[in-house]
């Protein structure tokens, strides 16, 4: 998809120094990328959570032990 973009000269100099030798379009995919693959494993530990597990054990042995 062709998009016309104004980004700051500073930051896409920066950003083209992290990946040399790569296009203007080759390092901002990149960059995009690795902000997706990081959101995405950021909005999977925000969803991680803690569940209660109910020890029932004494109760089924002496279920068990009843048969």
């Amino acid at each position: 998809m062709r998009t016309t973009l104004d980004i700051d000269d500073d930051l896409l100099a920066a950003l083209l120094d992290r990946h040399p030798g790569s296009s203007k379009t080759e390092a901002i995919e990149a960059a995009l990328r690795a902000y997706l693959a990081d959101d995405a494993v950021s909005r999977l530990r925000r969803l991680a959570g803690g569940f209660g597990v109910d020890d029932v054990s004494a109760t089924m042995r002496a279920h068990d032990r009843r048969s």
